[in-house]
């Protein structure tokens, strides 16, 4: 019998629970009714004691986290970058604000959800905001600023935290209507290179009240909080807030930690505990009758519940411990078969707990894992494919290299100009596409690529085909895709000049995107394209392709570009665009790619032909 137990993940279950409940049930059942037989009295202090000191110690949790989330912010050195940076430079606040958020803020913020806001002030101007998208449809209202806050002026100690408690208007709900909340401000001042800076931070007292709510002395009862002069921190009654307590109340917890009495005039229990490290209490009101009820209902009650719970729940946690094992057996048994290879063979949970979560994802692993080797094995052949190309256009590139220098060498000796420099522009185009070591360039590599391939066409269609580059000159220096503008104007003349026989004008354009992106236009004003053929473009753009599919795209140059960069980059932003230009006539190609500079300085382009 031991042996199958011990062998037996559903009978260990059903052991170990049923163990564990029974042990619970009957110390609950016999400590109650050795408590409800002591006095009333004696019952609700402590009772009531118990229940605070686990509010308190919710409460000094909350409270410290907070502290000490509030501290770390104050000693983080991109809190000492925030001060030092100069008026005006946003994007600097932003991208430290951004850096705030990612390391320190995001983590803490994902279980503090009563975080509303954190707001970093300097008198010279500068002021960055956060607002917290995870405290439950409350926002800080955009026209916010620290420095209109009356009280701020009011801190003349640097270094130290100050804490304000307000009723405050200037927070809404996602309907833009204004709150009327209850906040805690921790507030401290700082000097740094004689610039007075302040670290605000505003937490929402609706958790704190959360927490003393779940005090249950009684139907009726209900807990607040106080400082020691009196004044109301948070209370069930949100205009409460800020207001001073009763006065007679007050000198009867005056200069204790804890303590308990009564009120005859209203019958109530006043049970009152100090929450360490602040000068604050939870005050506790609870009728009387209330907790005389419930003590008599316990007694009464708890040998009777204490019986049906052991029946119910031998019951029940054969029919659970059965469903659990049951699925893990069936999930066991794939692990196995897929430990010798067989992929293809799905686990058959079913639920919508952990274990049949646990099953759906093990089927989704395996399905990647499938996929995966299929990828792998594609992208093996693709390799091989790409060596053996590049193998074959070296040998060719040589071959080539040579030729080129004795049409050269003839040219010079015949004292042609004209074949000299053309020959010399095909040399660079070939050395520039045939280069495999680098496949990031400059911009103005990639432009003065550009203009060699302009100049062998130049010499072929004279002045049928104009071309303008307008880029501003810190953009050189920036990297880019190696080959990716020559495709887009060898399309235009080969799709409209060459078909139509008119004369064709090339426009090139390129600026900076929102700061982190290079936008590049190509226009041309020849016939343009259907609507249908433009159609079918923009939806071949728009399709993840495999790298086998990648093959057979070596022959059209847009979508050779657009893979490339989609594939390089890894941006959702990046890739290329196709669309009409000069008023629907004539062809605008767009891509767009992350900015990023280039270590080297780069050879400045020739100037455009």
């Amino acid at each position: 019998m031991l042996h199958h137990i011990r062998s037996s993940l559903h009978w260990k279950l059903i052991l170990i629970i049923t163990s564990v409940i029974s042990v619970i049930l009957t110390a609950i059942g016999t400590f109650s009714y050795y408590k409800s037989s002591q006095a009333i009295d004696s019952d609700v202090q402590r009772f009531s004691s118990q229940i605070l000191k686990q509010a308190n110690l919710n409460m000094e949790r909350y409270l410290g986290d907070n502290e000490h989330f509030f501290q770390t912010m104050a000693e983080s050195t991109e809190f000492e970058q925030w001060t030092k940076i100069a008026v005006g430079e946003r994007f600097q606040l932003y991208n430290l604000m951004r850096s705030m958020e990612e390391r320190t803020i995001s983590p803490y913020i994902r279980y503090h959800p009563e975080l509303l806001s954190i707001i970093l002030y300097q008198e010279d101007g500068n002021e960055s905001v956060y607002r917290s998208s995870h405290a439950h449809d409350i926002v800080l209202d955009h026209q916010f600023s620290l420095s209109r806050v009356p009280w701020i002026k009011t801190i003349a100690t640097i270094g130290s935290t100050y804490k304000h408690v307000e009723l405050r208007r200037d927070y809404s709900d996602r309907f833009n209507q204004q709150l009327l909340l209850p906040v805690l401000t921790y507030v401290q001042k700082f000097n740094f290179s004689d610039k007075t800076t302040y670290l605000a931070m505003d937490i929402s007292l609706l958790s704190t009240q959360a927490i003393l709510n779940e005090i249950h002395l009684g139907d009726n009862g209900y807990s607040i909080i106080v400082d020691s002069r009196g004044r109301i921190i948070t209370s069930p009654e949100p205009t409460m807030v800020n207001s001073l307590f009763e006065d007679g109340i007050s000198r009867s917890m005056l200069d204790k930690e804890a303590g308990s009495f009564y009120l005859e005039d209203t019958e109530q229990m006043v049970v009152f505990q100090s929450i360490n490290r602040t000068d604050w209490k939870v005050v506790s009101f609870v009728p009387y009758e209330d907790l005389a009820v419930s003590i008599q209902s316990i007694r009464n009650w708890t040998i009777v519940m204490t019986l049906a719970a052991l029946i119910v729940s031998a019951v029940l946690i054969f029919f659970i411990s059965s469903s659990i094992t049951r699925r893990l057996k069936e999930l066991r048994r794939t692990m196995r078969l897929a430990r010798v290879g067989r992929f293809d063979i799905r686990t058959n949970v079913t639920g919508i707990d952990e274990v049949g979560e646990l099953g759906d994802a093990y089927n989704h692993l395996l399905e990647r894992v499938n996929t995966s080797i299929h990828e792998l094995a594609e992208a093996r052949v693709v390799q091989q494919r790409a060596i053996l190309s590049a193998l074959q256009s070296q040998i060719n590139a040589h071959f080539l290299y040579n030729a080129l220098e004795s049409i050269n060498s003839m040219a010079n000796i015949a004292g042609h100009d004209g074949i000299m420099k053309t020959t010399v522009a095909l040399s660079s185009m070939l050395r520039y596409t045939s280069n495999y070591r680098d496949t990031e360039v400059t911009i103005a590599e990639e432009i003065e690529h550009l203009h060699d391939y302009i100049h062998i066409i130049t010499l072929m269609y004279q002045d049928d085909i104009t071309y303008q580059v307008h880029i501003q000159p810190d953009l050189l220096k920036g990297k880019c895709l190696k080959a990716i503008l020559q495709p887009l104007v060898e399309n235009s003349i080969k799709h409209c000049y060459e078909v139509s026989g008119g004369k064709l004008a090339i426009q090139l354009r390129m600026e900076r995107v929102e700061e982190r992106y290079v936008s590049i236009v190509v226009e041309d004003n020849g016939i343009g394209m259907t609507a249908e053929r433009l159609q079918e473009i923009q939806h071949a753009l728009r399709q993840l392709r495999t790298e086998q599919e990648f093959m057979m795209l070596s022959r059209i140059g847009l979508l050779n570009v657009h893979y490339r960069l989609i594939n390089f980059y890894r941006d959702k932003r990046t890739g290329i665009t196709v669309d009409r230009a000069y008023g629907q006539r004539g062809t605008k190609v767009v891509i767009t790619y992350p900015w990023e500079l280039k270590e080297e300085s780069p050879h400045a382009p020739r100037a455009d032909r």
